[in-house]
């Protein structure tokens, strides 16, 4: 996954961003990686392993089948829920 350095913090480590859109199971997913590296972490190439990652944080934020299945269905329909016997 691509980063791109947001801060740099005082001791002189890195704070990384990264951002990937990915489709599961008919769901529209974005994936956010955010941590913390040390300068020395950092290959040739600019290269970190996701192992060398402090503090790291992942968001994974999704629109679809499962991300509407977890909302609360409106009050109407919880009120009919609970009139109706099945």
């Amino acid at each position: 996954m691509a980063a791109r350095v947001t801060h740099i913090l005082p001791n002189g480590y890195l704070v990384v961003e990264g951002n990937k859109a990915v489709t599961v199971n008919s769901e529209a997913q974005v994936i956010t990686v955010r941590g913390v590296v040390r300068p020395t972490d950092l290959s040739t190439g600019n290269v970190v392993q996701s192992d060398q990652l402090g503090q790291l944080e992942v968001r994974v934020d999704g629109k679809g089948l499962v991300g509407d299945a977890i909302r609360r269905p409106f009050i109407l329909y919880r009120i009919l829920l609970g009139i109706l016997p099945f």
